[in-house]
Formats: structure tokens, C-alpha cells, sequence
């Protein structure tokens, strides 16, 4: 895997992938070059040739969606990464850790709600409830009720008040 190189070109790769690792979201070239360049990790052209050669050894992944290609880790990587991250200074692991969480909280929320409701029997209806943030579930409810009337009144006032109801029924469950 890194047999031929020197210990600054592990070192260097190793911290591209922990980068991507940590930030937990598919890159683009320039966002990992913006990242890399600001906080003075990897030099432009050692940055691009480690990206090439991360892909042919299968410890990145490049994936095309609209236009644009995204970097990824795979297995391959997050073993490699795993093995070797004592290889990474601790400075420069620390540098990484506030690089990703700066990253992430620039990140725009994304807030997916769902509500709907399936009928079970002549007298009984499940009604499914859910918010989620970022594409993870915050909370799923699954609330069995007696009338289609009130199937239809639960989704519609989680649909409208879904973040609200969310805060309420985490402070009740959080209470001592």
C-alpha cells in the first residue's frame, strides 16, 4: 500500500484520508483543495498526484453526480487509516478534527419530514411519523389509532408543526 514511499508521502496521504474520513460527506476537488490549501496541510500538485494514486490503490472513490465528482473513502481506506493513523501527528490530527466540525457547521440543515398512514383492519389505522436531519432520523413514531379522521388530523398537524411537536416531545422524555 505505501510501501515505496517516503514517510512524509504517507503521512500526507494519510491525512487526505482522514480528512475525507472526518468530514463524512462526498468532496469535490476543490472543496478538498480549498481545505487543504487554507489550512496548510499538503502543497497543490503533491495534493492532486496522492488523490490519483488514493483512487488506483482503491482507498478513495470518485463518483460523478450532476457534473461534478466527489471523492469518497471506502473500506479499503478506512482500514488503511485505521492501521496507520498513528502515523499522523497529533497536531496535524488536531488541525483535521476542527477543519471538519468548521466544515460541518457550515453545512446548510436539511429537514425531511414524513407522515403517513396505512389502514390495518376494518377499526384500526398505523399512522408513521418522522424527522429527520442531514438524511438521519431525529425521530420515528409509529401510532396506531381507531379512525381514519384521526389518521388524517396526526399527519397533517406533524406535516405543518413537525419541528415543534419534535422539541415537545424531546423536553417531556428528557425531564426527570
Amino acid at each position: 500500500m505505501f510501501n515505496n514511499n517516503t514517510d512524509t508521502e504517507v503521512r500526507e496521504k494519510l491525512t487526505l484520508l482522514m480528512l475525507i474520513h472526518s468530514i463524512e460527506k462526498p468532496l469535490t476537488n476543490e472543496e478538498i483543495t480549498a481545505i487543504v490549501l487554507d489550512a496548510g496541510l499538503i502543497d497543490f500538485i503533491s495534493m492532486q498526484h496522492y488523490l490519483t494514486e488514493l483512487c488506483e490503490l482503491a482507498m478513495l472513490e470518485q463518483i460523478s453526480n450532476e457534473d461534478k465528482t466527489y471523492y469518497l473513502i471506502t473500506e479499503n481506506g478506512r482500514l488503511s487509516l485505521d492501521f496507520f493513523s498513528a502515523r499522523i501527528p497529533m497536531h496535524i490530527q488536531d488541525k483535521i478534527s476542527t477543519i471538519s466540525q468548521d466544515f460541518k457547521a457550515q453545512l446548510p440543515v436539511e429537514t425531511q419530514i414524513k407522515s403517513h398512514y396505512t389502514k390495518e383492519d376494518e377499526e384500526s389505522y398505523t399512522v408513521l411519523l418522522s424527522i429527520s436531519e442531514n438524511h438521519k432520523t431525529m425521530m420515528s413514531l409509529e401510532i396506531n389509532v381507531m379512525s381514519d379522521k384521526h389518521a388524517q388530523t396526526i399527519c397533517k398537524n406533524w406535516s405543518e408543526k413537525a419541528s415543534h411537536h419534535f422539541g415537545d416531545i424531546l423536553s417531556i422524555l428528557t425531564q426527570n
